[in-house]
């Protein structure tokens, strides 16, 4: 479970977003939605622990076998995060081999993410020398290759085309059915709809939603059309 608990987040003094209060457990994938600049990403940084919260609490509580227990949260970005100095395949083996996996057991897992990512011809090639999206997948390869019970991943569908998006989603949904946790923000608001169980909207500095997506949605209303009808009645 990952909790906040009057979190206020951002930047020294400035806070980004008050108030924040929700518990993320095992079987959900939340779709984490907002305008440019709302704090999505400033929210993942700091449940990840890379920009300390101003206020409030965060609390994280895994059960797991690995010596360090974040081994068992993937976390992708939205800037890359890859090693330019080797191939795609090393990129990929890395995230399973520094999660404490055996030789083949990380061989396995890397190979099993290279075909998700449709990015088994490229294992040899150096990842500067692969494009912008290709690079894209070689990152959330190395966290899926990691096999954890928590993945975050900042905009994992920008570079994407819809069918390895859709291979993405498919098979996190998997993951969340079988116990994982999925926090994931995204402008397809589209291909959210079609994989979330719960929604945490941010707007206006602050937490304006977080629930099962059904009762987020009018009645007959897609989440594309509720979420702009909630930003123009925030722009009012």
């Amino acid at each position: 479970m990952i909790s906040t608990n009057n979190l206020n987040i951002g930047y020294k003094d400035k806070v980004v977003v008050h108030d924040l209060s929700f518990s993320l457990d095992k079987g959900m994938f939340i779709a984490l939605i907002g305008a440019n600049g709302a704090g999505k990403s400033t929210l993942i940084n700091s449940l990840i622990g890379v920009i300390p919260p101003v206020s409030g609490q965060i609390s994280w509580k895994l059960k797991t076998d690995r010596v360090n227990p974040f081994n068992d949260v993937g976390f992708s970005p939205q800037s890359q995060l890859i090693d330019w100095y080797t191939s795609v395949y090393d990129n990929v083996y890395q995230g399973p081999l520094l999660a404490g996996f055996k030789t083949k057991e990380a061989q396995k897992t890397t190979k099993q993410a290279l075909k998700l990512l449709d990015i088994s011809d490229l294992s040899a090639k150096p990842v500067d020398h692969i494009s912008g999206g290709q690079q894209q997948r070689v990152q959330i390869a190395r966290e899926i290759a990691r096999e954890p019970q928590v993945y975050i991943l900042d905009e994992p569908t920008t570079g994407l085309d819809v069918e390895t998006s859709e291979k993405l989603f498919t098979y996190l949904k998997q993951k969340v059915d079988a116990g994982s946790i999925v926090l994931t923000s995204s402008h397809d608001l589209t291909l959210l709809e079609s994989y979330a169980s719960h929604v945490l909207f941010l707007d206006d500095h602050e937490q304006k939603y977080f629930g099962p997506l059904t009762d987020f949605l009018d009645s007959g209303t897609s989440l594309r059309e509720k979420y702009l009808n909630e930003r123009k009645a925030i722009e009012k």
